[in-house]
């Protein structure tokens, strides 16, 4: 007996060993602080990720939430559901208000991918037959911070085929971030290059999740692993490990497990070589690799011989809208759908604009909705259109029949967008036409709103003010006006492991923030006087060359003239002090600015700037948490190393602005007239005068001529 005993407390103790626990607060997986059940009856959720990578063993929800104390506590209750089924409920007791409960989800009713958490309410407040079915005092809030999601599970074997990096390898349900480590054949800008296409390829399939990469000489335990470089490399580096590649030609790829200590295999992690015997082949293999999209092909390996793009528009990526092309809800991700009861959760239409749209004050989105209404409701139901988070408009539903509209059209003030993200949302109110005390039937309480309807928005000029920190932070922009980074470039002032892992973090943020493989990006290891496009630094204080630092809002090196704030203004605008000093950046912080190229008008140049390496690879880790792109702005955000989040500082330092259009050309002419409106305005006004003084002197000479052939044919 204590021999089983022993054997059953052995396999526990391996199981835990092997076990990984993963703790989510809920806020983590929705924008609400606070998830907010009103009226009698309410029912809303979020969407918890499960990676296909797991083997789930437990999930566990420990649920904090506190109630009206005026509720009935016999007839309210909570329910929790999984994928539509209840698997728990809760008296709403009104002496304890407040509670935390503890949910077990049966596995039996999980799958993988997303699965959808929903709390249902069903509250009152009285026992009379006309109880307000929306009274005030109908309320629970679920606190979604103290609310934690717990997740136990191992993690599965890896498969051994390339089909993998599409749907398993590279998943962005894998949570809180992933990791992806990269060893290359050399530091030259040609691999460096096909690297930063490889993990742009990577970061995109992640979605909108954290990818922290990193670069060192030898493969990294526990992550998932990039060996890239020329098959004479690569075949030399696999060879300890018992491992080799296939009959390589053209570009090459092929599946590992990964390899661990004492000659074993970590078959939960992969290791990924991208190879080929010239270095032209090494870029095949790299935008193969960033082109997989789906579970194709199914082997461990493949060459591939030739590389294609379609012709890539400027301005394309995720959710991006094309101005003066009409859009099908369908298209914009919203089905149709039907609210229905006296307390209907709304719906969202998001889309992305340009970063450089000019909007015109004078100019309309138009939108065409089919909708149908049911019969029986109040006046005062009706359909809210909030752009934006403000109320703009509300369509009443005024037939007590009923009806059903077609091409209802609605036009929407331009000036209420902004570039980026945008939001129509459609709030829904739905009254019942009946007494106090009338027994409420609310089937016939309906909104349909169909997926055939439409969204027009109108064309707009390509034409920014630089420099705007917060326009990378949209969409990588200017960077990613070309959706494959075309005429952009990474110049790397050293080949530290560090300097390289936080280009490739940038260019994993760029590809994520615009949904598109940066295949055309390039690597630049040489001061690039002679580049023509538009360019990101990394580098250490005294790395950046003199033109470049003579140019940004901080010159970072020993003597610096720093602005200090001194009187904040309205828009975060500054006054300025100006401090010459002998003084250095210090650790545990890092600067990103930016400025005009020196080398070209109407470009633009970014800098991440920090005393070491270490601090640069930390400086582009925090461009990657949410809470860091939301305060970055301006031309100089000072980003400081510090637990338990980062603190960031940002200006506009120079008053001094450039102008960019749709193709990043503008000339000296444009970019001082648009700097110089009144200048201008001055302009047009004297060319209008010159034109009617010319129409004046031709008016004159032609009634002069008329007058003589007058006297002429009396003579």
């Amino acid at each position: 007996m204590k021999k089983i005993l022993g054997c059953l407390l052995c396999l526990l103790a391996s199981w835990s060993a092997s076990a990984k626990q993963l703790q989510i607060p809920l806020a983590k997986l929705t924008s609400l602080p606070v998830l907010v059940l009103k009226c009698t009856s309410d029912e809303q959720g979020i969407e918890i990720p499960m990676s296909e990578r797991w083997d789930v063993k437990a999930v566990t929800v420990d649920m904090q939430y506190v109630s009206s104390v005026n509720l009935i506590g016999d007839l309210s209750q909570l329910a929790v559901k999984i994928n539509g089924v209840s698997v728990a409920q809760y008296k709403l007791n009104p002496k304890a208000p407040e509670a935390r409960v503890k949910v077990n989800i049966p596995l039996i009713y999980l799958k993988q991918g997303y699965n959808t958490l929903r709390f249902q309410v069903a509250q009152h407040f009285t026992t009379k037959e006309c109880e307000s079915p929306c009274s005030p005092d109908l309320w629970t809030n679920i606190n979604m911070q103290d609310s934690i999601l717990n997740i136990e599970y191992e993690d599965k074997p890896i498969p051994l085929k390339l089909s993998a990096i599409s749907e398993y390898l590279f998943d962005p349900k894998t949570y809180p971030e992933a990791n992806v480590h990269f060893v290359v054949e050399d530091r030259s800008a040609d691999i460096l290059t096909y690297a930063a296409i490889a993990s742009s390829g990577i970061a995109r399939r992640y979605n909108y999740r954290k990818v922290l990469f990193t670069m060192s000489p030898q493969l990294k335990p526990g992550v998932d692993n990039v060996l890239l470089g020329r098959s004479s490399f690569v075949s030399k580096f696999l060879a300890p490990f018992n491992l080799s590649l296939g009959s390589v030609e053209g570009g090459y790829l092929k599946i590992f497990p990964l390899p661990a200590e004492g000659g074993a295999y970590d078959v939960t992690h992969a290791l990924l070589a991208v190879s080929g015997e010239k270095f032209d082949h090494v870029k095949i293999a790299a935008e193969t690799l960033a082109s997989i999209s789906f579970a194709y092909p199914g082997s461990q390996e493949l060459n591939s011989f030739e590389f294609s793009l379609p012709k890539v528009p400027p301005y394309g990526g995720r959710s991006v809208i094309i101005a003066n092309k009409t859009y099908t809800f369908k298209t914009m991700d919203f089905d149709t759908t039907t609210f229905q009861g006296v307390n209907p959760v709304g719906k969202d239409l998001v889309f992305r604009l340009p970063a450089d749209f000019v909007i015109q004050q004078n100019r309309s989105a138009k939108l065409v909705l089919n909708f149908a209404y049911g019969a029986g409701m109040r006046e005062d139901s009706s359909l809210n259109l909030i752009i934006n988070g403000k109320i703009v408009r509300a369509v009443s539903f005024d037939k007590k029949s009923g009806d059903f509209l077609q091409n209802y059209e609605i036009d929407i003030p331009a000036y209420l967008f902004k570039p980026g993200r945008n939001i129509i949302a459609f709030g829904v109110e739905l009254h019942p036409n009946l007494k106090e005390c009338d027994i409420k039937l609310m089937g016939n309480l309906f909104l349909t709103i169909f997926e055939n309807s439409t969204f027009t928005f109108p064309d707009m000029p390509h034409f920014v003010e630089l420099p705007k920190l917060e326009l990378f932070m949209l969409n990588g922009f200017p960077f990613t006006r070309w959706p494959d980074g075309f005429e952009s470039m990474i110049y790397i002032a050293d080949k530290s492991d560090e300097s390289v892992a936080a280009a490739l973090n940038i260019v994993g943020l760029m590809s994520q923030k615009n949904s598109f493989p940066l295949l055309n990006i390039q690597i630049g290891l040489t001061p690039p006087k002679d580049w023509k496009g538009d360019l990101i630094t990394i580098g250490t204080s005294k790395a950046l060359p003199a033109e470049m630092r003579e140019k940004s809002p901080l010159r970072t090196s020993k003597t610096s003239l720093v602005p200090y704030p001194i009187i904040h203004g309205w828009e975060g605008e500054s006054s300025l002090s100006f401090v010459r000093q002998d003084s250095s950046l210090g650790d545990g912080r890092g600067l990103l600015m930016q400025f005009e190229s020196p080398y070209q008008t109407g470009k633009t140049i970014m800098s991440l700037v920090a005393d070491n390496p270490p601090d640069l690879l930390r400086l582009s880790e925090a461009m990657l948490d949410d809470g860091v792109q939301g305060q970055i702005f301006g031309d100089l955000s000072l980003v400081e190393f510090v637990l338990p989040k980062n603190k960031v500082s940002s200006m506009t330092v120079n008053e001094k602005k450039f102008t960019t259009g749709k193709m990043g050309n503008i000339s000296q002419i444009e970019s001082f007239l648009y700097a110089n409106p009144y200048i201008y305005y001055v302009l047009m006004g004297v060319l209008i005068l010159l034109f009617a003084y010319a129409i004046y002197i031709m008016l004159k000479r032609y009634r002069a001529s008329r007058k003589l052939g007058q006297a002429q044919t009396k003579e």
